[in-house]
């Protein structure tokens, strides 16, 4: 599969996801991987911590780190490797971070968050 093909993949699913024609970027994570299950369980995935998640197989190291740093430019957040990639890893992930509780004008504002809020626990 094409880089150009994966990012428009991933890109179609983000916007999907938030419903909108624009999202941002920036409540998202980009990275690369050569085992999903293993990345998965890392991230928290099976705890239910992660709602949307999605994994393409960019064909080689070079393609998934084509699309990474794609998604990294757009806003996502990514932690560099300090061994840096396995050559074997050419799947790229994309999964939504989980919201904050964080309040305010700087706050992620969900309406169940809204009504925790408002109406306590």
């Amino acid at each position: 599969m094409k880089t150009t093909s994966i990012k428009g993949e991933l890109t179609k699913f983000i916007k999907k996801s938030m419903g909108s024609e624009n999202p941002r970027f920036s409540g998202w994570y980009c990275g690369i991987t050569n085992n999903e299950e293993r990345r998965k369980a890392q991230h928290n995935y099976n705890r239910g911590k992660i709602k949307y998640w999605k994994c393409i197989n960019a064909g080689t190291m070079k393609n998934a780190n084509q699309v990474e740093r794609y998604f990294s430019e757009k806003g996502t957040a990514n932690l560099p490797s300090p061994n840096g990639a396995k050559i074997s890893s050419r799947w790229v992930y994309i999964f939504k971070l989980p919201a904050t509780k964080q309040m305010g004008l700087g706050g992620v504002l969900e309406s169940q968050s809204l009504y925790e809020q408002v109406f306590g626990n």
